[in-house]
């Protein structure tokens, strides 16, 4: 049990990605990590959806909750439209009325859903068929909840109340075990932790069991999967347990940030980078780092 905080009430409940993402009132781990950069980070940095980020909610609806997919997305393909248009003499079908007028229509269906091109569809496929070929990728992602939201109102060791949220790719309340999905450029055990560290995977990990040990208030914790695919053929993927090291870590950290948020809260002050920096006048002291010191050798040879 978390020593550093007591859940005053919780509310565990399945709604919309959007609706979770609406409830400002509450700190979010993607929240802390803004407050990592810095508090003015959380405050007034402009958030917008990456290709990356789009593809990603893709990816999770379709590998973790299928029964929404076609519900919340929209396959475009075209290539019919194109080939009959190429047929009949057009050497740009997409820039004929017939194509526009079609396009019109398709739109018209989609009814703002995001639009998936087949291409990402099949690659959606693959990555889907070559995950689950193997069972305990299979065992970790069935007889679960997929994308619960849990919204938490706690009280640190300092004494303010925090609302805290978090969304869980996927939990196994038996065997008490969250598996979360990661796309990425390497899953190799040399490649994914670099990647865990660069996006503080470490953080989410440790906040995510602990908040859910907190509410079952059992002395057995939760242990935390990730589920690392690469976005490229072969689309090959790697499972990684969180070790007692990456969650000490990730612990020390949202404890710090957390403390931190709430002193904002508090002030209703949002420094920038000075909050981190010891000089009370924000001054930092300039050394090179280690890997730019080099000997310079040289030497008057003849030629």
């Amino acid at each position: 049990m978390s020593e550093f905080f007591k859940i005053i009430s919780f509310e565990i409940r399945k709604d919309s990605n959007e609706l979770y993402h609406s409830k400002k009132e509450y700190i979010s781990c993607s929240g802390l990590k803004q407050i990592k950069k810095s508090p003015l980070y959380f405050k007034e940095e402009e958030k917008k959806e990456t290709e990356a980020m789009a593809f990603g909610s893709a990816y999770h609806t379709f590998i973790l909750e299928p029964e929404l997919f076609e519900k919340e997305y929209y396959i475009f393909d075209d290539s019919a439209i194109c080939s009959v248009l190429i047929g009949e003499g057009a050497k740009s079908p997409r820039a004929t009325k017939n194509y526009k007028d079609w396009y019109e229509m398709e739109m018209r269906v989609a009814n703002g859903r995001p639009t998936i091109d087949t291409g990402t569809y099949n690659m959606l496929v693959s990555m889907r068929d070559r995950l689950m070929r193997h069972k305990y990728v299979c065992s970790l992602l069935s007889k679960g909840e997929a994308e619960m939201s849990v919204y938490c109102e706690i009280e640190i060791m300092t004494g303010q109340r925090i609302k805290v949220k978090i969304r869980p790719d996927y939990f196994k309340n038996e065997k008490r075990i969250i598996s979360d999905l990661k796309t990425t450029t390497g899953a190799s055990i040399n490649d994914f932790p670099r990647h865990a560290a660069e996006f503080d995977y470490h953080l989410q990990a440790a906040l995510y069991s602990d908040i859910m040990n907190e509410i079952e208030a059992k002395e057995l914790g939760w242990d935390f999967f990730f589920i690392a695919q690469e976005k490229t053929k072969p689309f090959a993927f790697n499972i990684f347990e969180s070790s007692p090291q990456f969650l000490a870590q990730g612990r020390y950290e949202y404890e710090q940030l957390l403390m931190l948020y709430a002193w904002c809260l508090e002030n209703d002050k949002w420094p920038g980078y000075q909050c981190f920096t010891e000089n009370r006048f924000g001054v930092n002291e300039l050394n090179l780092p280690a890997w730019s010191i080099k000997e310079i050798n040289w030497f008057a040879h003849k030629f």
